[in-house]
């Protein structure tokens, strides 16, 4: 059974609302999330969104204070809905999950 959090909302710079649609434990510590930013601009525009998979590795909460989670996977466009589904996939994978990992940390590694 998937351990599942929905509409935690956070706070966000600007016009904008941040909330896990999707979270769930992984095994060994950590947790995969999926996040939902919309922007809300002021003018006569429809919102946009943006989704982002997060991957915590740290299974000490301790450890998590001051680092932000590697990003494994970002979506844009209108549709929230369709958003979260292109994402839930991939968070149910913990295989395709270490392969965005391994993906990311390699970007990290390049940019030093």
């Amino acid at each position: 059974m998937l351990d599942q959090q929905h509409n935690v909302e956070y706070a966000a710079l600007d016009d904008r609302t941040r909330d896990a649609r999707y979270h769930r434990w992984l095994p060994g510590g950590g947790y995969v999330e999926i996040e939902v930013e919309v922007d809300h601009a002021g003018d006569a525009s429809p919102p946009s969104a943006r989704d982002r998979l997060v991957l915590e590795r740290r299974a000490d909460r301790c450890r998590r204070i001051g680092h932000s989670p590697p990003v494994v996977a970002i979506v844009v466009g209108d549709d929230v809905n369709t958003l979260v589904a292109a994402l839930f996939r991939l968070a149910l994978d913990n295989a395709a999950l270490a392969r965005g990992l391994i993906q990311w940390q390699s970007g990290r590694m390049r940019a030093d």
